[in-house]
């Protein structure tokens, strides 16, 4: 009886499994035409780091509470290598997880487009 659990249980379990692909990973969300700091990018700073880095808690001495302090971050690299490190890293940020691959994108984006604040 214990064998015939474990079975239909294994069964259901691996049932549960999806087929997923490393295209299923890909975030082929369209970017906008040009990507701004006031249309796009200080909405992700708000919801995403702000509450670490801001002028009253700047966590790692880092504020990205307005357009200068957050495309200073993004030219030198910083920015970026930190949302782009892999999960478990403990220098991703922010800390709690990745941020979703829609606003790195974004992010991304926006450094190839030079930096537009409106």
């Amino acid at each position: 009886m214990r064998k015939i659990i474990l079975i239909v249980s294994s069964v259901l379990i691996l049932s549960s499994c999806t087929n997923s692909s490393p295209d299923d990973l890909i975030d082929d969300t369209p970017l906008p035409a040009q990507v701004t700091y006031e249309g796009q990018i200080k909405a992700i700073m708000t919801s995403q780091c702000l509450n670490c880095h801001n002028s009253n808690f700047a966590s790692g001495n880092l504020n990205l509470e307005n357009y200068t302090l957050v495309r200073a971050s993004t030219e030198n690299g910083n920015l970026i290598d930190r949302i782009t490190r892999n999960v478990g890293d403990p220098l991703i940020m922010p800390q709690n997880g990745q941020l979703p691959q829609a606003s790195i994108n974004l992010i991304i984006q926006w450094q190839s487009d030079g930096f537009l604040e409106n």
